[in-house]
């Protein structure tokens, strides 16, 4: 019963009409009876799109197979093999990426005897494509597979084994170094040389630390700089201080800040007049407080005097919601006195915005450290009304991260239902996915399964209709301007709300709120913290193009459940195809979209006429 209101509110997103064209009428409806494909697509019909693989038009049949990629659906196995034989290529091509994401091992040989037998050479190169990212799927943990697979003439492949590679855990990568180092001796591009010195992370030997010191200093592309540092410091190694200092000298921006991370890690002790000596010569308070926050905690007790008496009078000011939040941080690592009573919980129950808040609650779990009483008290107090949906998320994904014990002393059964029923089944979607999986923790049960909410957005058919493929939109932020540009035939759904969104001026005012230099600038979210959505959601939409360097997807908490937060690449992310929608592309500005610092703010997003 719940629903009704929820689809009524979707004309707050903007106009329920397309824009009029020159002459003042409505486009024509130009999608004729690709409709019904869609509309079967968004309903997750497997059935009538198995129907749609007969149709006697190509154009339908293809639709229909690149349909079942957004629906992953592994009953549609047995129609998209058979489509594997259809006598168009575009259907053959689409079924085969389909497959990629619902293949299994019998899958797989029918996938690759399929590739033996094709002629089209454009087709036989996505079923290789597709029946390596299901071989990925089945072998992730084989070190020597991926590998041998960097000796691919495809880029593609390569990409996506430098990645897998990268992302084996500990014991799995060090054994592995001599021909991780070979490969980057040898390879090209810069994007699988990326991935490959991620892949040296852990490894302490001579030869590879010296690899990365080299790479982190000496390497033209900041993305391999970038990925540098973080191998290195991967080790957490205290004696990386002095060289991680001057690396936040830097000239690209994404640089400095994965210094400032990597410092953030260090164990300790430190030196903390030699991160006071630096932090002072620091024009950028992104960089600057952090450090004043450490060498607070790690300098002598006149470095401590001077760091506290600075940024208390940084917190007289008001350096906008990001750098308050930072300021709350850093202040907390004072080893002296009670910066989680004095500092966060005071912020944390007043009206202040919803990012600082989080930054306090944070902070003060942290200082105050797991199973202490503080701690305890604290969380009681964030989960008693009035309710902070994000706090509610954080204290839920912090807790199912915990053993039982605890999350029973925090988590009472007598206050759950009070406070699910606070929560909007939707737009809260993802802090009621964090409060079941902390409840399971607390349990000793596994955690829940993903479950997509019901279908609830239905796609405007006159406004899709008057979108054209590569229409542009200008992101003007505080850095720059960025354009993007739609990919309707891909993600018609997200398409039509992005837009919606953006004539209504939603985004105006909206922030960056998380930037990671080799992955994501990620922004939109109304509440500023990440925790934020709309009181409806859009499907998964899958294309055929990835998530490479400039590619646009919306954030999700899961199958169907994406909203209103979009984030750009800022370097090839393969492992999130198939998982999440793209729907646009940047057309100009990506320079400046590398640049983005949390905090950034959209001052206006406008469609370009």
């Amino acid at each position: 019963m719940r629903w009704l209101p929820i689809l009524l509110l979707i004309s707050a997103c903007g106009p329920a009409k397309p824009d009029p064209d020159a002459s003042g009428t409505v486009p024509p409806d130009e999608l004729g009876p690709r409709w019904a494909v869609l509309e079967a697509q968004d309903h997750r019909n497997t059935a009538a799109l198995c129907a749609f693989l007969q149709d006697s038009s190509a154009t339908i049949r293809a639709a229909a197979a690149l349909a079942f990629a957004s629906v992953q659906d592994t009953t549609s196995r047995t129609c998209l093999i058979a489509a594997l034989k259809d006598p168009e290529a575009g259907v053959r091509k689409n079924a085969a990426l389909a497959l990629a994401w619902v293949a299994d091992s019998t899958t797989l040989i029918l996938l690759n005897a399929a590739a033996d037998a094709e002629v089209d050479t454009s087709v036989q190169r996505m079923m290789h494509e597709a029946g390596f990212r299901t071989e990925l799927a089945l072998r992730k943990h084989d070190a020597l597979f991926l590998i041998s697979y960097l000796e691919s003439n495809d880029q593609d492949i390569r990409t996506r084994a430098a990645q897998q590679l990268a992302r084996l855990p500990k014991e799995e990568l060090i054994t592995e170094a001599p021909g991780v180092l070979h490969a980057i001796s040898v390879e090209k591009d810069p994007v699988v040389r990326m991935f490959l010195v991620g892949a040296l992370k852990h490894n302490a030997t001579t030869e590879v630390t010296k690899t990365l010191r080299t790479l982190a200093v000496e390497d033209s592309l900041p993305m391999i700089r970038v990925a540098a540092l973080r191998a290195l410091g991967a080790k957490q190694d205290n004696d990386l201080l002095s060289f991680l200092l001057d690396r936040l000298g830097d000239a690209d921006v994404g640089v400095q800040q994965t210094a400032l991370e990597q410092i953030q890690r260090l164990p300790g002790p430190l030196d903390g007049a030699a991160i006071w000596k630096v932090a002072q010569e620091i024009p950028d308070y992104s960089i600057k407080i952090p450090m004043y926050g450490m060498a607070m905690k790690h300098g002598d007790e006149g470095t401590r005097m001077v760091c506290r008496a600075l940024m208390k009078s940084m917190a007289e000011q008001d350096l906008g919601p990001y750098g308050n939040a930072a300021l709350i941080r850093a202040r907390t690592l004072d080893p002296e006195g009670n910066p989680g009573a004095d500092v966060c919980e005071p912020v944390i129950q007043s009206k202040a915005s919803a990012i600082m808040r989080l930054a306090a609650f944070e902070s003060a779990f942290a200082f105050y450290g797991d199973r202490t009483t503080p701690q305890v008290e604290m969380v009681r107090r964030v989960l008693s009304p009035p309710y902070d949906e994000g706090l509610i998320a954080a204290v839920s994904e912090r807790l199912a991260e915990m053993d039982s014990l605890p999350i029973k002393n925090m988590l009472h059964k007598t206050s759950l239902e009070t406070i699910k029923d606070a929560l909007h089944p939707i737009r809260d979607l993802e802090t009621l996915q964090y409060l079941d999986q902390a409840i399971a923790k607390r349990d000793g049960k596994p955690a829940p399964e993903h479950v997509a909410p019901p279908f609830n957005h239905p796609i405007d058919r006159a406004r899709l209709a008057a979108l054209k493929q590569g229409q542009q939109y200008r992101i003007t932020t505080t850095t720059g301007e960025i354009i993007l540009a739609i990919e309707p035939d891909a993600a018609p759904g997200t398409c039509v709300a992005f837009d919606s969104l953006v004539t209504a001026g939603y985004y105006n005012g909206k922030y960056f709120h998380r930037v990671i230099p080799n992955f994501v600038a990620q922004g939109g979210c109304p509440r500023g913290d990440g925790y934020g959505g709309m009181p409806w959601t859009l499907r998964t939409e899958i294309g055929a193009e990835g998530f490479v360097e400039g590619a646009v997807g919306l954030a999700s908490a899961g199958h169907d459940t994406e909203s209103c937060q979009f984030f750009i690449m800022l370097a090839p992310a393969p492992h999130l195809d198939g998982k999440y929608t793209r729907f646009a592309h940047v057309a100009s500005g990506l320079d400046v979209a590398r640049r983005l610092q949390v905090g950034d703010v959209m001052t206006r997003v406008e469609r370009i006429p």
